[in-house]
């Protein structure tokens, strides 16, 4: 039985905390201020007024019942195309990496084009051109990219390194030149691009929200002009943009973590025995005394047998473990299973693949 305090830099943390994205998913919906309807998610704001490209279809969503869908560009209208910006939650660390994966899709072949862009102003009151902004990143650079020819939700994933002074998010079409000629759909002239599942979180595990991210998401929700009222609102800021308040950075928790080996379940099954629950009990005691901010139990399987198998019972594994800390410690617990996709061993050896047999605890303290 070992401890490992502040370690574990090679198992990058998402603890449910840390999302500086508000509402990713789009299912909390905004009430806009001029007619009291539901018409955009809270939180994000399109550069074009009226805009109503806020879709609630189940069955098209990546997940839950809404996703947002952006025009890339439009047959009839040359370097026509919308984006969606949102501000975040807390400022980020200067040379820290942050990774942004959300999902998109598209008919069009548009997604290498498509970007996302972190500025230290609200991109609502752009002067510049959009076709000629550099982007943070395109998709097509991306970590984990969209595949050519694909039409069903990708994941993408981006690894950013901070500057420190970014504010707003933005994403849209950043293309160069333009989309001509038929859509390809029936009476549309607009190339479409949706995407659904936004979060935006700190690679190093020891980051987590700000002190201030209550606020942060009070004000961010409170803009609730979405017609008119943000028209004007456009108008006058790009004439005289509003001052930006410089948002507080992450803050830096300390990190307790432990390593439940496969031997301490029985074979195939999510049942602790009695050796696991005095691991547990063990390091538990440690920590009732600190000030917790949040728990995040993680299992993980190796590459024997089936994927949905091994993804399943290293749910199960977590959730059972994740069960067990409730009852002993006053602190928000979230339990995640990630199969055999996050080895730390070789799985070709037997070796290996009982190390891949895990359940990981990570504790955050406040200082």
């Amino acid at each position: 039985m070992r401890y490992f305090l502040l370690l574990l830099a090679c198992f990058p943390l998402r603890g449910f905390t840390q999302n500086l994205l508000v509402n990713g998913g789009f299912e909390e919906v905004n009430i806009c201020q001029e007619y009291k309807v539901d018409c955009a998610p809270e939180g994000w704001m399109y550069t074009v007024p009226s805009f109503n490209y806020y879709f609630k279809d189940p069955g098209q969503a990546h997940s839950g019942d809404y996703f947002l869908g952006l025009i890339a560009a439009n047959s009839q209208k040359p370097y026509y195309r919308t984006f969606v910006r949102t501000r975040l939650l807390c400022g980020l660390r200067p040379g820290k990496k942050y990774r942004l994966q959300f999902f998109v899709r598209s008919r069009h072949p548009v997604l290498d084009s498509v970007g996302v862009y972190f500025t230290d102003y609200d991109f609502l009151f752009e002067k510049q051109v959009y076709q000629k902004i550099v982007p943070t990143a395109y998709l097509q650079d991306a970590l984990e990219k969209p595949r050519r020819g694909e039409t069903g939700w990708q994941r993408v994933t981006i690894d950013v390194t901070a500057r420190g002074d970014e504010t707003f998010l933005a994403i849209g079409n950043f293309r160069k030149g333009d989309l001509r000629g038929p859509t390809g759909i029936a009476l549309e002239n607009k190339y479409f691009v949706y995407i659904d599942d936004l979060s935006l979180r700190p690679l190093d595990p020891g980051e987590a929200l700000c002190n201030t991210w209550k606020q942060a998401k009070e004000e961010i929700y409170a803009q609730n002009e979405r017609h008119e009222y943000q028209e004007r609102q456009m108008r006058w800021g790009k004439k005289q943009p509003p001052v930006v308040v410089r948002l507080d950075p992450t803050k830096i928790l300390k990190i307790d973590t432990l390593v439940v080996p496969d031997i301490l379940f029985a074979t195939n099954s999510f049942t602790l025995d009695k050796n696991a629950l005095l691991l547990l009990d063990s390091f538990l005691r440690m920590h009732q005394s600190y000030r917790l901010d949040s728990i995040v139990v993680e299992g993980h399987t190796d590459n024997l047998g089936s994927t949905e198998t091994n993804q399943k019972l290293s749910e199960n594994r977590a959730a059972s473990v994740a069960t067990y800390i409730e009852y002993s410690l006053s602190a928000p617990v979230v339990s995640r299973g990630w199969g055999p996709a996050k080895p730390v061993a070789d799985n070709r050896q037997p070796a290996g693949r009982r190390k891949n047999r895990r359940v990981e605890i990570y504790l955050y303290r406040r200082e």
